[in-house]
């Protein structure tokens, strides 16, 4: 019989894994990781001759993120924006989506930083546009955390110029979007089907 803890630490030890290996990791088909690859969900790299590879630090990440059923409960995602309607708009998506979805709220960057801390969320959906505090220090600050370094941020902004995005992305943001949101993007990049 395959022991699969030897099997899974042996696979941390290599820098690049190949869609088998993943497969093997995360205990689903091969096809089932090219789904993630092709909706941009698990980041692949592609060698000279086309065949996709994966670094282990990005397969660990979607390994945190991903959420089957039995794991660790629903996806647990903090809106954090200054904008009710805006809050009131994401909350209802995510919690109508076919895949369960735990919300929390923040309407501003200070509590943001106190529900971080309560909620342990997997994903923030960040405004970078909010009185008192920018976006990007709230994301610079959330990944300062003990134990929170991994919390996928997603910057959102409504003017949202090149200095805005690097900005955020610089702080640790993944992504940034424009509001209003394309909502079909935003559902696929949290792996969340709608």
């Amino acid at each position: 019989m395959v022991d699969i803890k030897n099997m899974v630490e042996e696979l941390k030890s290599k820098p690049y894994l190949t869609p088998n290996e993943v497969a093997q990791w995360m205990m689903v088909s091969p096809i089932t990781v090219r789904g993630w690859a092709q909706k941009g969900m698990l980041q692949a790299e592609v060698t000279p001759g086309g065949h996709r590879r994966f670094r282990r630090e990005e397969v660990e990440r979607f390994a945190r993120q991903w959420n089957p059923a039995g794991n660790r409960g629903p996806l647990r995602v903090l809106i954090v924006d200054d904008d009710k309607s805006v809050v009131g708009f994401l909350k209802e998506l995510l919690e109508g989506a076919a895949d369960p979805v735990t919300v929390e709220v923040a309407y501003g960057g200070f509590e943001a930083g106190r529900k971080v801390h309560a909620f342990t969320p997997d994903i923030v959906l960040l405004d970078y546009m909010m009185p008192g505090i920018r976006g990007a220090e709230v994301c610079r600050q959330i990944k300062q955390i003990p134990g929170l370094a991994n919390v996928r941020v997603i910057g959102m902004s409504g003017f949202l110029s090149p200095e805005n995005e690097a900005e955020l992305i610089a702080a640790g943001a993944e992504c940034c979007l424009t509001k209003p949101l394309d909502t079909s993007r935003l559902l696929t990049l949290m792996g969340v089907e709608d």
